[in-house]
This record gives structure tokens, sequence and C-alpha cells, in this order.
């Protein structure tokens, strides 16, 4: 199972990764916490008990 920090953690790495490629490190961190918090407080809201993958 992965946990919902993780799926959240990897959706976060991907936006930042397609929308900050001029980004400083510092700029590129916040712009991640920016992704990551809202996200994840989405995803706890749907999967309380985290995501099962198929395998």
């Amino acid at each position: 199972m992965i946990s919902n920090e993780q799926r959240a953690h990897d959706i976060a790495i991907a936006l930042v990764q397609a929308n900050g490629k001029d980004m400083k490190p510092i700029e590129a961190y916040h712009e991640y916490i920016n992704y990551l918090l809202p996200i994840l407080k989405e995803i706890d809201k749907d999967f309380k008990n985290g995501i099962k993958e198929h395998i």
C-alpha cells in the first residue's frame, strides 16, 4: 500500500518538475510545499486508510 504522504509527494514532485524549470532550489522547495499540503489534505479526505495499489 502506498501511503497518502507518498502519493501526495509524488504528485507534488511531478507538478514542480513540470512547472518549475527556471526556479532556484529554494523557490522550487516553496512551490513543492504549496503543492504538497493541499494535495495531501484532499487525499486524506478521500483515502483515510491509504491507497491500495493493484499489482
